[in-house]
């Protein structure tokens, strides 16, 4: 059975509406592109290798979201407010998928 959460990679089309709104937050979407290389990944291994990389991900996102929400409170530069979240959504999508490519190829 192939894996189907290479469907999450039809959401990185919303990436287009930068060129729309001219919003940088619309660029976060651009994380999913990278879903469309796990189509070919069958492995009955492939749903632990999915948590353990979903685990890095989420750390990740706590200490890059705990430093930037520092950053921003003691600067009071709200400015860097979307580009932060951009990081932080496209970077714990990165980190999950970079995660699991390397735990796929090792096969803990």
């Amino acid at each position: 059975m192939k894996s189907a959460f290479w469907y999450l990679g039809f959401l990185s089309l919303l990436s287009l509406l930068f060129f729309v709104e001219w919003k940088i937050g619309f660029l976060g979407f651009l994380g999913f592109i990278s879903f469309f290389s796990i189509y070919k990944m069958s492995d009955e291994m492939l749903e632990a290798n999915i948590g353990r990389a979903s685990r890095n991900a989420f750390l990740f996102a706590m200490f890059f979201g705990s430093l930037s929400l520092a950053y921003l409170y003691l600067t009071n530069n709200l400015e860097l407010l979307k580009a932060a979240f951009v990081v932080l959504f496209g970077g714990g999508l990165l980190v999950c998928l970079i995660s699991l490519f390397y735990y796929q190829k090792v096969g803990k």
